[in-house]
């Protein structure tokens, strides 16, 4: 998704840069870390060299000065933007990303349509400046890695969540699939995924989709496969399965149980419809977390998380693999609040 934005971008900027490549380019900005610190002014600029990876990216340096003389900084970071030619969106600005009253510096990596990836340099209040460009992605998957070296860490449209103490990264790959990863802050400087959720193309026209909570170990919330013309072809379940995943990770301990009841027993269907397959059975009386209602066409189904280990005995499998719960629907008259 990103490579290929970032291949034709690239092109394009090469090209046009290759008939004045002797000007030297800068662009600035002003703005504070806090009200109580002096104006900093920021000065973009394009150092000349360019990364030894395959995408070849500018290596773009802010210089920071404030403008009492009391702190003078460079970062550098890698980047696709060229000061020359990127007018329109700021290559430098500031945002409290870690909620701590202080400015955080957040360093535009590539801009399109639909996606923003950007760098980012925490405030250390401590110290009374930036620290490096972020690169604590020890966590990262391999697969997700660009090579064997730790690289600087990109948020894609960050998303703040100030009362939950998280932010999201969403990515979005056209209109059908994404990745969204919500991370939270490990004391001040330490960013840390406690959900990943993915929509990705499984193939032969299904949709998949995967929610994935880290922090104390990995667990597989759910990983399904839907039918693509009932994923994005009826009205409004995409955008309610995105309500979900957010319910998942911001909802906290409060979320909303319910227990199944006016009925022995209850299927926890796969889609919102009384033929699609089952997922699991539901005695009366179990409990499910609630993660979106008046779902369907009819607005009469409930879509809930269900936790095996709540109520039945897990295969070994599926405690070490940590699929031990489900995601489905129920209709609404077989739940009732708790109590």
């Amino acid at each position: 998704m990103k490579k290929a934005f970032c291949s034709l971008l690239l092109l394009l900027v090469f090209v046009i840069s290759a008939g004045c490549a002797c000007a030297e380019a800068l662009v600035q900005y002003t703005g504070q870390v806090h009200p109580e610190l002096p104006v900093l002014t920021l000065t973009v600029t394009d150092t000349g060299e360019r990364t030894q990876q395959p995408a070849g990216n500018n290596l773009l340096q802010v210089a920071i000065e404030a403008q009492d003389g009391s702190l003078s900084q460079r970062l550098t970071w890698e980047s696709i933007e060229n000061p020359a030619f990127e007018k329109m969106v700021p290559l430098a600005r500031f945002m409290d990303l870690n909620f701590d009253g202080y400015n955080d510096l957040v360093l535009l990596v590539a801009q399109g349509a639909r996606n923003e990836f950007c760098a980012f340099s925490m405030w250390d209040v401590e110290a009374k400046r930036f620290r490096p460009v972020y690169q604590d992605c020890e966590w990262l998957r391999e697969e997700a890695r660009l090579s064997d070296e730790i690289k600087q860490v990109e948020l894609c449209n960050p998303e703040l969540f100030p009362e939950k103490g998280m932010l999201l990264s969403d990515v979005q790959d056209g209109y059908r699939f994404s990745r969204q990863i919500f991370y939270m802050w490990d004391g001040s400087y330490h960013l840390t995924p406690k959900y990943i959720c993915d929509i990705y193309d499984a193939g032969e026209g299904l949709i998949g989709e995967s929610m994935t909570q880290f922090m104390t170990r990995v667990t597989f919330l759910w990983d399904e496969q839907y039918p693509e013309n009932w994923y994005h072809g009826q009205d409004g379940v995409a955008g309610e399965r995105r309500k979900a995943a957010r319910e998942m990770a911001l909802g906290g301990p409060d979320r909303k149980r319910m227990q199944v009841a006016n009925v022995d027993w209850v299927h926890l269907r796969k889609q919102d419809n009384k033929v699609s397959p089952s997922l699991a059975r539901i005695n009366a009386g179990e409990q499910v977390t609630v993660l979106v209602d008046e779902c369907g066409s009819e607005n009469g189904w409930v879509r809930v998380l269900y936790d095996l280990g709540e109520h039945h005995s897990i295969t070994l499998d599926e405690y070490e693999t940590g699929r031990f719960t489900r995601t489905g629907y129920i209709w609404h008259s077989f739940l009732e609040p708790l109590g």
